[in-house]
């Protein structure tokens, strides 16, 4: 604050006035605080004017400071800190910038990703900014998930330099996709160093995505929706460790199985990230008689499931056979499991003929039945049952109708029937067979343990002449159960990139688009679940995207920003990351240098 003489000429006085200058988006602003008097009045009472109001704008000038420190100093307090269950998302109606994104950056350049495109972006004529491309890709992604050209708009409220046109967001695209893999190696590099990359079990699952389009190509197909959609999908497969970050993913045409897709998932593996000697573990859908065989050859360890009404008839004998069963209780629910070493036939393709072969194997086959898993298997047959009952026809034979029998109410003798009538019923015997078999699962693995009699070794592992994959400890039927029930974290994946990240329907049509759309998603997954690990998954993943997407400051006064609904979860992210992200208000310069902090 200063005073300022104005002369006016109509009344040839001199006015003083307190005045202030601020600096306000690049120009400088002046505004009167307050008239002080004219000049011949105010000497008639002091004897140096002047000098007396340029002591009290200086006097002014401190208790403001003080005070404006005072109030841009104010933190939102929380009583209670933030535990699971806790209902703290709320939804903000404000469009401000996003101060959510300081935690995703901080990660984003402890990941080294820009320095991994301005390397690559060297080499080309363009004259964008890829790292800042697909930054606002991958954040945007996580904040406000849309389509590219959704992502563009709203680019200017991410706190970094978005200077790119939508156009150059689509050129960028092909340039993403070209480095698919380096990238997916980089980032495997650096999780490894700087959190830790438990490879010791990759866990594998495919999931598929949908485009609201009827038209199919090389790569969009119809096929098995997970969704029961029949647009036209793609299939992306998906490898995780075990500590739930995500390895490495591939893309598939929709009408794929998904037990042709673990093969060059594994070989990338093998031959990219040069992960070797692990234990894959994937539900019963990806199961094969290739990919077992396949393992076993790179002299690997897996933990499949395998759906029991595919069994033979010895092994739903041995599985129905109480003996050998061992009881336990899992809370108030009853829980049992046995097992055994047999040798088991497969079905390989002869890959120069195209015909199969029966190869024995040796396979370690546990068996577990859950009282909550049958009353879930009975309640979800129930429902499909009454849902066939009320929408089901005579020639439909998927879900519950496969339990319905049609039964001809008129048996000509010996006439030509032109219209059979039938009557639907219920298949006693068959409702009966399937439901002796709920709540039990059965797991083929050829991991073992060691066993008090064997001869010590110095490795985790090892892989025997039998084909046996032995960890260095012991290994019991509950470790594999407890191993093999890690897979619902991918599982959770899938339903992040779907329900969080709307990953589908996707908007892109060209090859390279699609995996560049992909690349920005697996990126945006990495990131929330290092996230995650970093507040200690005290935190649901869903309503931590929530809070990042509510956290914003809109501008109050000039340079001075207000934060608009943080929460106990958005407080327990900053001290976990050592960002002050709940402050009252924030001024241009802080904010800076927040953004500064998580590029270090």
């Amino acid at each position: 604050m200063y005073v300022n003489k104005l002369f006016e000429r109509s009344t040839g006085r001199t006015l003083l006035l307190f005045q202030e200058t601020k600096r306000v988006k690049g120009k400088n602003r002046t505004r009167t605080v307050e008239r002080i008097g004219y000049l011949d009045e105010l000497e008639k009472i002091y004897d140096d004017p002047i000098a007396h109001f340029k002591e009290e704008a200086k006097r002014r000038s401190v208790r403001q400071k003080l005070t404006i420190e005072a109030f841009l100093d104010e933190h939102h307090r929380f009583d209670t800190p933030y535990m699971k269950g806790n209902p703290e998302s709320r939804q903000v109606k404000a469009l401000g910038l996003s101060l959510g994104m300081l935690p995703l950056s901080q990660i984003y350049h402890e990941l080294e990703i820009g320095y991994f495109w301005d390397n690559r972006r060297r080499y080309t004529k363009a004259q964008y900014n890829h790292n800042a491309i697909f930054q606002a890709l991958v954040f945007g992604r996580i904040l406000f998930p849309g389509s590219k050209l959704s992502t563009w708009r709203s680019r200017q409220r991410l706190l970094s330099n978005m200077d790119f046109t939508d156009d150059d967001v689509y050129r960028s695209l092909p340039f993403f996709a070209s480095h698919k893999t380096a990238l997916q190696k980089h980032l495997h590099q650096k999780v490894s160093k700087l959190y830790g990359r438990d490879t010791s079990l990759l866990y594998y699952d495919v999931t598929n995505y949908y485009w609201e389009t009827d038209n199919e190509d090389e790569r969009r197909k119809r096929g098995v929706s997970k969704e029961h959609r029949p647009e036209p999908i793609i299939q992306m497969g998906l490898l995780m460790d075990s500590n739930d970050l995500p390895i490495s993913y591939g893309l598939f045409s929709g009408n794929t199985n998904d037990s042709l897709t673990l093969s060059p998932m594994m070989g990338e593996v093998d031959e990219t990230l040069k992960i070797q000697g692990v234990i894959y573990i994937a539900d019963g859908g990806v199961i094969s008689g290739d990919n077992r065989v396949e393992i076993l050859v790179n002299k690997g360890g897996y933990i499949f499931s395998n759906p029991i009404s595919k069994t033979d008839s010895d092994t739903k004998a041995y599985i129905l056979n109480e003996k050998g069963y061992v009881h336990l209780k899992e809370g108030e629910a009853s829980f049992k499991y046995k097992e055994r070493v047999i040798p088991t036939t497969v079905k390989v393709t002869n890959w120069a003929t195209g015909k199969k072969k029966s190869v024995t194997i040796n396979e370690r086959q546990i068996v577990f039945w859950g009282e909550k898993y049958q009353e879930r298997a009975r309640r979800d047959r129930q429902t499909a049952i009454e849902k066939a009952l009320k929408y089901g026809s005579s020639e439909n034979r998927h879900g519950g109708n496969k339990y319905f029998k049609n039964t001809v109410v008129n048996k000509a003798d010996g006439q030509i029937i032109e219209e059979k009538s039938y009557i639907r019923e219920l298949d006693e015997a068959l409702l009966e067979s399937d439901e002796e078999l709920d709540g039990y699962y059965l797991i083929c693995t050829n991991v073992i343990g060691t066993e008090s009699d064997d001869k010590p070794f110095s490795k985790p592992h090892r892989f025997l002449p039998d084909n046996l994959f032995q960890l260095n400890r012991p290994v019991t039927s509950l470790d594999i159960i407890d191993m093999y029930r890690g897979l619902w974290r991918i599982e959770e994946s899938f339903r992040i990139t779907k329900s969080f990240l709307k990953t589908r329907p996707i908007f892109v049509r060209q090859e390279e688009s699609i995996e560049a759309h992909f690349l920005s998603c697996f990126v945006s997954l990495l990131i929330l679940r290092i996230l995650e690990l970093k507040t200690g998954r005290s935190i649901e993943l869903g309503k931590m995207i929530e809070d990042l997407r509510n956290l914003q400051v809109v501008e109050e006064t000039d340079d001075v920003y207000l934060l608009i609904e943080p929460t106990n979860i958005i407080k327990a992210i900053g001290d976990a990351m050592d960002l002050d992200l709940v402050k009252v208000r924030y001024t241009a310069q802080e904010l800076k240098k927040l953004v500064a902090k998580t590029r270090r």
